[in-house]
């Protein structure tokens, strides 16, 4: 405020340098994201097809979607959750384009929703939630295959496809589970806005 009687503006006062604060870094790791998302897509196209018990292989796509989405919320989930879908449908031949991409979607933003309970940080919420978001995958482009038509044994495929690639990807996703808290931390729910610089 000026000085009425001289018209005077006092001097600003210099902060003291030991109490000048930096301004929080934003905790969405979207580097670190897309590049482990790179990978896993590099793995489930090379090398996961022929790690197979009965038919089925391991999803490390849908396992890292699922474990990024507990740490990072559901908008994080559901976009990481299309891009590892239309990426794997668009190196490896499959019938249908953009199946696998709607259900890693709506794998990844169900698993998001648990960002903020206590248990994300444990072992057990973000396994359990592997399984289930594999099986939801499973089952769902089993559905579509059998809406299209294609004619298959339901418990031939239950047994030989959908469970061992259930267990496989559970047992896939500890390790994966233990780099991914590594990378990114504990468990923040990114936000649209925050993905701004």
């Amino acid at each position: 405020m000026a000085d009425e009687s001289t018209g005077d503006i006092p001097a600003a006062r210099p902060l003291p340098i030991g109490r000048i604060r930096s301004l929080p870094q934003r905790p969405n790791h979207l580097g670190r994201v897309a590049i482990m998302a790179a990978v896993a897509v590099l793995l489930q196209i090379t090398l996961m097809p022929y790690l197979t018990v009965a038919d089925g292989a391991p999803d490390i796509c849908i396992a890292l979607v699922a474990i990024v989405a507990v740490f990072r919320g559901p908008f994080m989930g559901a976009v990481l959750g299309f891009a590892c879908g239309l990426a794997v449908e668009l190196t490896t031949p499959v019938g249908t384009l953009g199946v696998l991409a709607l259900l890693y979607l709506a794998a990844g933003y169900w698993c998001g929703r648990f960002v903020d309970r206590p248990e994300a940080e444990s072992l057990g919420l973000p396994v359990a939630l592997v399984a289930a978001a594999c099986a939801f995958v499973q089952v769902g482009y089993a559905a579509f295959q059998s809406l299209l038509g294609t004619e298959f044994v339901v418990s031939a495929v239950a047994v030989q496809v959908i469970v061992p690639s259930i267990l496989l990807t559970g047992l896939l996703s500890f390790p994966l589970l233990l780099v991914v808290r590594r990378l990114l931390g504990a468990p923040v729910d990114v936000e649209p806005g925050m993905l701004r610089s």
